[in-house]
């Protein structure tokens, strides 16, 4: 078997490879640009080294990185080689249990990533096409759910701005962002505006689910104690540009998404509570299911397990999670059980008993949390699709 380690960065690569008797192409790691010219370097060198070795087995391992790795995977992967993509940490923890090295450098760390590979405690999971759809969905929804943020933060800067502008609007209509309200407030951006519309052209805006009606809108304007500058109704306009593009931009993403889920044949969407929101945050973040040994393994990774602490004949348990790993699997599984619980009647029995214990009402969702998650690898793990068992 032929090992090759790879030390990813921005602009180069170092790469080193090792056969199964610890014999290196090179006595240095070598250096490739991250390009085309780089990543053809690396591939005849393996080549040169299996037809020197007469060994044509290749493992090629390197360690996750934000995204300076995947250009690279993806030429491996055309090239018909075993690509493992390796959590940081775990190569961290092999240099520190093995003490293969105290220093960090490129050359070190691609000889320490080829002797992790060839270690017999190692599992290779090579990076298949599960793993782009993973990939996809994780750098999909992610960007998505940092675009619902931003969403927020424009509806907040409108709400100060109307505030400020016509603070008395805020009391005529239920929903500022969208219909008429918006219709209305965009084209006469401050009290004074609205105070010269005619009726009928107010009239003719409000629809009949409004609680208002153009005189009295008229005559609420009159009386405002609003701010009619014009530098906070130009702010206004542009912050209501803002929010049609951030959201326009979200329904592009959820078409993606939809597409991409829809192409996996998954069947995580039987379980009550998942739709394609949380689908693909939770099939992005958990990504390849082999990396977990159970489903205990993706609680720990969605920071949802509690901290055990012992001393001596003393053993405690924390009351709170530890929040480490994947935010965004956590929130994705919360969203799911505020919902799976109300529709779902094993969910929602094991809700009840939990409320007849005295158990607060956000303790009891993560604990159905942690249910959920055995649901999902269960699911995932036989691609079959969820059912609640008749009694």
């Amino acid at each position: 078997m032929i090992y090759v380690g790879i030390d990813v960065s921005s602009e180069k690569h170092n790469f080193m490879i090792m056969n199964h008797e610890n014999k290196f192409y090179s006595k240095e790691s070598i250096e490739i640009p991250n390009d085309e010219l780089g990543y053809k370097k690396l591939h005849k060198s393996i080549q040169e080294f299996c037809g020197a070795t007469k060994d044509y087995k290749v493992r090629i391992g390197l360690e996750s990185t934000a995204f300076y790795h995947i250009t690279i995977v993806a030429y491996l992967t055309r090239m018909k080689y075993e690509v493992m993509v390796i959590n940081p940490s775990l190569v961290t923890d092999y240099k520190k249990g093995r003490k293969v090295h105290s220093a960090k450098n490129d050359n070190l760390d691609a000889i320490a990533i080829c002797k992790f590979l060839k270690d017999p405690e190692t599992e290779f999971i090579p990076y298949t096409s599960i793993s782009y759809h993973s990939e996809a969905l994780k750098s999909l929804s992610r960007e998505r759910y940092r675009l619902v943020k931003r969403l927020s933060q424009e509806k907040l800067r409108i709400y100060r701005l109307i505030t400020l502008i016509f603070p008395e609007y805020l009391k005529l209509f239920t929903n500022i962002y969208k219909g008429c309200p918006k219709e209305i407030i965009t084209k006469y951006p401050s009290p004074n505006k609205i105070k010269t519309a005619h009726i009928s052209t107010l009239s003719d805006m409000l629809h009949g689910g409004c609680k208002t009606n153009a005189e009295h809108l008229h005559d609420v304007a009159s009386k405002s104690i609003g701010k009619s500058d014009d530098y906070l109704s130009f702010e206004l306009i542009k912050s209501y540009s803002c929010l049609d593009f951030i959201q326009s931009q979200i329904d592009s993403y959820d078409e993606k998404i939809k597409e991409i889920i829809d192409s996996s044949n998954t069947k995580i969407m039987t379980i009550p509570g998942i739709g394609y929101t949380t689908a693909s945050l939770i099939l992005g973040e958990i990504g390849d299911l082999s990396k977990f040994k159970s489903a205990d393994s993706i609680v720990a990774y969605a920071g949802i397990d509690t901290n055990i602490y012992e001393s001596g004949k003393n053993v405690g348990k924390s009351k709170y999670i530890t929040k480490k790993g994947s935010s965004y699997l956590r929130y994705a599984l919360y969203q799911a059980a505020k919902v799976c619980w109300i529709f779902d009647s094993q969910f929602n029995s094991y809700y009840l008993k939990k409320k007849s214990e005295n158990k607060h009402h956000y303790v009891i969702l993560g604990h159905i949390m942690k249910k959920l998650i055995k649901v999902v690898y269960s699911v995932l793990k036989y691609n079959k699709e969820y059912y609640i068992p008749q009694k």
